[in-house]
């Protein structure tokens, strides 16, 4: 991911905006696909903010990535905010996002893929991985190791 997005800035919780390629280098990737505006990310919202959470030990190992289909940047800004959030999100309407979106065939909101740095897809259904494994994630990144080392 950290190759396919080389050049691509993201912004971190504390505002700053750093190279993604520099930032998710070595890292496993969570594209989180969503909107503000859209009620099934708004059910699923619990479940990766909980994960995000309980991941905090391995943030050197594995970054969920926000690709945002909101319309406004205050629509963005305000959810970001007023939930918490604290991951990293690709800066809305830059041209990455609709890349992302083509590329992984991206056709309903929330999806969530699992990619490794090359961008290849570890799970292409993560979302629900992530809501069976929201109580013991440190497995389930354990899993994706495995299979991103098995695509190397």
């Amino acid at each position: 991911m950290a190759n396919l997005l080389a050049g691509v800035p993201i912004t971190l919780k504390d505002g700053r905006e750093v190279n993604a390629s520099d930032h998710l280098r070595g890292k496993i990737v969570v594209l989180y696909f969503s909107a503000s505006w859209c009620h099934p990310c708004r059910d699923f919202f619990p479940y990766i903010k909980e994960f995000y959470d309980r991941l905090a030990p391995y943030r050197n190992a594995v970054e969920v990535v926000l690709v945002s289909r909101d319309y406004m940047r205050f629509q963005l800004s305000e959810y970001y905010e007023k939930h918490g959030c604290s991951w990293a999100y690709i800066p809305l309407k830059h041209p990455i996002v609709n890349q992302l979106f083509q590329r992984y065939n991206v056709e309903a909101l929330p999806t969530c893929l699992v990619v490794n740095s090359d961008g290849q897809v570890i799970d292409g259904h993560a979302e629900h991985q992530v809501k069976e494994f929201v109580s013991r994630p440190i497995e389930l990144v354990e899993r994706w190791r495995r299979t991103a080392s098995a695509l190397c």
